[in-house]
């Protein structure tokens, strides 16, 4: 933990398994605090294995309800109860997926009255900037499950919400974590308006990404999602396109956030 505010990649897999990725997740770390961005499988080992205590986080902000973001959630709240931390921790979601988050908490038997510290919900609203442990978050719906929700009410299921891309900013830097996707038109919303990119690769074809890019102004593109089968040789064909530094990403990497 630093003075400056960091960006740790603790997960950067896709969602299907892997042997050498955790599942989604990335930390933003503000000196005295932390705050996740997403918490998928492996993503409470990752975080213990960069230096930090969970007890240290006071903020999760989840984009969407996929296994490989949110199942290492009801583990890493175990962490925090077992550690004796008394420290309070916020969730920042789709309103719709507050009700389910307490389901995984309790499936664990995490009961609130038995808990060592206390959990609140925010809700995450389109375009509206929330502050968020020393951050402002300004969430974006993406399409990337718009099908699946769309059969979820059609069935008579729990509305799921909508996946969210995040505009985060910290100080002067902003930080565009895009989430899943369902194209790069959903990231219209903010074209050129961030310095860094983190943005996944499973969804979005990367003959397409390039060009994209090289018609916005950003210095830094951190490409994360990364299945096994990830082509590393397109990376060559991006310096064509855009002058933006190009960083696949691996679990662990860290950046200082300005």
């Amino acid at each position: 933990m630093t003075s400056r505010p960091r960006l740790i990649l603790l997960g950067t897999g896709s969602g299907k398994a892997s042997a050498h990725r955790a599942s989604s997740s990335y930390l933003l770390d503000l000196g005295d605090h932390g705050v996740l961005l997403d918490i998928g499988d492996g993503a409470t080992r990752s975080f213990l294995a960069a230096g930090y205590t969970s007890d240290w986080v006071t903020d999760i902000v989840i984009t969407h309800p996929h296994a490989d973001h949110v199942c290492g959630f009801g583990y890493f709240v175990q962490q925090r109860h077992l550690t004796r931390t008394d420290r309070p921790l916020v969730i920042h979601s789709a309103p719709q997926l507050h009700t389910m988050l307490v389901e995984i908490i309790e499936f664990g038997m995490l009961y609130s009255d038995r808990l060592t510290f206390e959990y609140s919900f925010r809700s995450l609203v389109e375009g509206t900037p929330t502050k968020v442990g020393g951050t402002q978050v300004t969430p974006f719906p993406t399409t990337h499950q718009a099908a699946m929700r769309e059969h979820a009410l059609a069935t008579g299921r729990r509305d799921p919400g909508d996946t969210m891309a995040l505009l985060v900013r910290v100080g002067d830097t902003t930080l565009l974590y895009s989430a899943d996707l369902g194209s790069l038109h959903d990231l219209d919303f903010a074209p050129g308006l961030y310095d860094w990119l983190l943005i996944e690769t499973t969804h979005v074809p990367l003959a397409d990404l390039w060009p994209w890019l090289g018609e916005r102004s950003i210095k830094r593109v951190i490409l994360t999602h990364i299945g096994d089968d990830f082509d590393s040789s397109q990376i060559e064909i991006a310096a064509k396109n855009t002058p933006a530094e190009i960083i696949v990403a691996e679990d662990g990497m860290a950046f200082d956030f300005t």
